[in-house]
């Protein structure tokens, strides 16, 4: 049986204001931050936890690294 690599998040895409509006994952597929907490909630994206952010929302941490360090996606 072939084992299927869980995804990660590889790239940040950010708005006009410098925020996190969404991600690119290992396959090249493209998520917005909505997407990406409802994945790592259902563990499908392995290089991430969900805290809550100053306001009260969900936000997505690294494991290991620090997302907000992440190259932009061109």
């Amino acid at each position: 049986m072939i084992a299927l690599e869980k995804l990660r998040i590889v790239k940040v895409i950010r708005d006009e204001s410098g925020n996190i509006i969404g991600y690119e994952l290992n396959p090249g597929s493209i998520i917005d931050n909505e997407q990406a907490v409802y994945m790592a909630k259902n563990n499908e994206i392995s290089n991430v936890i969900i805290r809550q952010d100053a306001s009260g929302g969900e936000k997505l941490y690294g494991i290991g690294f620090d997302i907000e360090k992440l190259s932009e996606l061109d």
